[in-house]
C-alpha cells in the first residue's frame, strides 16, 4: 500500500489507499525532475517541491509546494532569461458526488481509479505564478524605437524622447512659432 506514481505519467499519483485510511492519514511524495513540458509548451526546469496528500472524511486534500524555472522573453529587450515560479496550491479531492455548491468552492471529484492527474492542476498555478509584465531586470532599457539596438548593451546614439499624445498640438505649435521667429 504505497502511493506511487504511474510509470509513464510522472505526474499522476495513486492515492486509492488514502481514501480508505483513517481522517489525518497523509503521505508525502517529493518532486525532483530535471525538467517537465505541461500542455500549452511550457518548460519547466529544476522542478523540486514535495506534495502532501492527505485522507479526509470525504476525499483526500492535496497540498503542494514546488518551485521551478521557466525561460520567457523579456518584453522590453526581447531577451529570453529564467523566472524562478513558486507553485504552492491546495486542491481538495470528494469521493462522493460533488454538488454544484461544492464545486464553486473548489472541490473536485476524486477520479474512480483514485488516481489524480497533477498535470493540469501544476499548468495552472504556473501559469498564475508568472507575471503580465515580463522583465528580465529591474531597469531594462529595452530596444531603441528607431534602429531595434539592445540599449542595455549598447548605446546608439538615439535620443528618445517623450511627448505625451494630449500634448503634441502644443509642441507642433511652438515648434511653429520658433520657425516664425527665425
Amino acid at each position: 500500500m504505497n502511493m506511487s506514481m504511474k510509470k509513464n505519467d510522472p505526474l499522476r499519483l495513486d492515492v486509492s489507499f488514502l481514501v480508505k485510511g483513517a481522517p489525518g492519514t497523509f503521505k508525502e511524495f517529493e518532486f525532483n525532475f530535471p525538467q517537465l513540458t505541461l500542455p500549452g509548451d511550457l518548460l519547466l526546469v529544476d522542478v523540486q517541491g514535495l506534495i502532501t496528500v492527505s485522507a479526509t472524511e470525504d476525499g483526500v486534500v492535496v497540498n503542494g509546494k514546488i518551485r521551478a524555472l521557466t525561460e520567457l522573453s523579456c518584453s522590453r529587450c526581447l531577451d529570453p532569461f529564467w523566472h524562478l515560479l513558486n507553485i504552492d496550491f491546495t486542491e481538495v479531492f470528494s469521493s462522493h458526488p460533488v454538488d454544484k455548491a461544492e464545486n464553486d468552492l473548489g472541490v473536485q471529484p476524486l477520479p474512480a481509479d483514485g488516481s489524480i492527474d497533477l498535470t493540469p492542476i501544476i499548468r495552472d498555478y504556473a501559469a498564475l505564478d508568472i507575471p503580465i509584465r515580463l522583465v528580465c531586470k529591474d531597469g531594462c532599457k529595452g530596444l531603441c524605437p528607431t534602429c531595434g539596438v539592445n540599449l542595455n548593451l549598447e548605446d546608439c546614439g538615439h535620443k528618445q524622447e517623450f511627448i505625451d499624445p494630449r500634448l503634441a498640438g502644443l509642441k507642433a505649435l511652438l515648434e511653429k512659432d520658433e520657425e516664425s521667429q527665425s
